[in-house]
C-alpha cells in the first residue's frame, strides 16, 4: 500500500468515526464518510468494501488514537479530552460497543482491540480482574459524563480517585 493510500485510508477512518459520534451507527454510510472526509464519492467503498470493513476500520482507528491519547498521560487529562474535545470518538466507540448488529460485524476485531486496552490496564493494577473493573468503571464516568454533561477537574480527580480505591482495595 502507498502512501496516498494509507492517507487516504486514515481520512476515510476518522470520518467514519466523525460520522459515528455525531449521528450514530444507522448514520454510517460509505457516501456519508466520503463527504466527511472531503473524498470523491466511491473512494470509501474502493477502501472499504463491505460495511463490516469499513466498522472494523472506525474501531481500529479508535484505538489506536485512545491508545496514543492514554500513553504516559495523566488519566484525568485524558478523561477530560475523551469527554470534551475528543467527545465525537467517545460516542462513536460506545456505538460501536452498544450496537447489536455492529457489535456482530466487527466479530474478534473488538475482542481482539479491546484486549489490547486490558493489558495495559492489568499493568496497572495488576491483575486481569482489577483491569476490567478499572475500565467498566471508567468508561462508566465517561459515559455519565458525556450524558449528564461536564464535571470540572477536581470533580474528575475525585472519581477517579474512587475508582482507583475501589479497585486497589475491592471497596
Amino acid at each position: 500500500m502507498n502512501v496516498r493510500d494509507a492517507d487516504r485510508k486514515t481520512r476515510l477512518a476518522d470520518a467514519a468515526i466523525d460520522v459515528l459520534g455525531t449521528g450514530g451507527v444507522r448514520a454510517l454510510t460509505h457516501r456519508a464518510v466520503d463527504t466527511g472526509a472531503g473524498l470523491p464519492q466511491g473512494t470509501c467503498s474502493y477502501h472499504f468494501p463491505s460495511r463490516s470493513a469499513l466498522l472494523t476500520a472506525a474501531l481500529t482507528r479508535i484505538a489506536e488514537l485512545d491508545l496514543l491519547d492514554s500513553t504516559g498521560k495523566d488519566l484525568a487529562d485524558v478523561l477530560a479530552s475523551w469527554a470534551g474535545p475528543r467527545a465525537a470518538r467517545t460516542r462513536a466507540r460506545f456505538m460501536l460497543m452498544l450496537d447489536p448488529q455492529a457489535r456482530a460485524e466487527l466479530g474478534a476485531s473488538a475482542a481482539r482491540l479491546a484486549g489490547g486496552f486490558v493489558e495495559k490496564a492489568i499493568v496497572m493494577f495488576g491483575s486481569e480482574d482489577r483491569a476490567r473493573l478499572a475500565i467498566a468503571l471508567i468508561d462508566g464516568l465517561l459515559l455519565d459524563e458525556l450524558t449528564r454533561g461536564t464535571v470540572t477537574d477536581e470533580q474528575r480527580k475525585a472519581r477517579l480517585a474512587a475508582v482507583h480505591e475501589i479497585v486497589t482495595t475491592g471497596r
